[in-house]
């Protein structure tokens, strides 16, 4: 396993080797290992993103973290992935014990990919679980974040994708006033996600789409949120809410379909012929929020269709 030197000692190495005139190539990603036992490569999963080198992978064990500060990523793509228990949700648990928010992300590509984790109990001057500055194609999957304060998840100029995700419960606070849930300055995807029993002093108590920003909902229930104006979805006149298909915009989430059945793609309650001709016609490349994608991969393949067939006859 490549040794894991404090990002200043490989940077000082790296100019050392370049100063002698050697060349300095890029090491195999790695997988770094969490966990609080202490059997790991690190503790603390912001002590292993800060070791971590571009394209790493690290593995979070199940359990309760606390935060003092939060993860950083600054132009480092790496793939961050929590444990999930037998029904197959998060069991990694990153707390920010109310004093500190969780990840604060700078410059990330469609490289990065974060799933598996609860970020919980967050709070800062800007959001309570996720910052996002300048990051295009970034993707969240199977992640809770919940009972944050001062909104939950915060773009600036950036795109993300999240998948199979919860955005609940969480509060804008002082000084936050909009997108107690989601605050969108850029696009952001929702597929297979529910946005719920989040609450905002002014407008989108769910999600806050400002001028020029777009949200794009796919098999996504937005529910049960609270706020002046927008409770739901507040936006501007030039932010945009586009519905892929399957979306659920209520003020009671029990007027939402209770049991989603994302293979079918038409919405009539049955997974037929139709919902395979969707899939077939749409086969290859086709980007993060096209409705025959049912795995929300960008290409519509043989996972798509299978997903189709197990799922044939009518929804449950």
């Amino acid at each position: 396993m490549r040794n894991h030197f404090p990002s200043t000692v490989r940077r000082t190495l790296a100019a050392c080797a370049f100063a002698a005139g050697g060349v300095v190539s890029s090491a195999h990603a790695d997988t770094i290992t969490v966990c609080l036992d202490g059997s790991c490569d690190f503790t603390s999963p912001a002590a292993a993103v800060d070791a971590a080198v571009e394209g790493d992978t690290i593995m979070i064990a199940a359990g309760t973290y606390l935060l003092s500060s939060p993860i950083s990523l600054y132009d480092k793509d790496l793939v961050i992935r929590g444990a999930v228990d037998a029904s197959g949700r998060p069991a990694t648990v990153l707390n920010g014990q109310n004093a500190t928010y969780h990840i604060n992300a700078l410059s990330q590509t469609a490289a990065t990919v974060i799933e598996n984790l609860v970020l919980t109990n967050g709070r800062s001057t800007q959001n309570g679980a996720i910052y996002m500055f300048g990051c295009h194609g970034t993707t969240f999957r199977n992640c809770s974040v919940r009972g944050n304060q001062r909104g939950a998840i915060g773009l600036n100029g950036s795109s993300v994708t999240m998948i199979g995700c919860e955005i609940v419960d969480n509060a804008a606070g002082p000084g936050t006033s909009a997108g107690g849930g989601i605050y969108v300055a850029g696009t952001i995807s929702l597929i297979d996600c529910l946005v719920s029993g989040n609450a905002a002093s002014f407008s989108g108590g769910g999600i806050y789409v400002p001028s020029g920003s777009v949200v794009n909902l796919t098999r996504t229930r937005v529910c049960g949120n609270s706020a002046p104006n927008g409770a739901q979805i507040g936006q501007t006149p030039t932010g945009v809410v586009n519905d892929f298909g399957g979306a659920c915009v209520m003020t009671a989430c029990a007027n939402c379909p209770t049991a989603p059945c994302p293979a079918d793609l038409n919405n009539d309650g049955t997974v037929n012929a139709a919902d395979l001709s969707t899939v077939l016609a749409s086969w290859g490349a086709c980007g993060k929020t096209c409705p025959a994608d049912i795995d929300g991969n960008g290409m519509v393949d043989a996972a798509d269709l299978s997903a189709v067939l197990a799922a044939w006859g009518a929804c449950d």
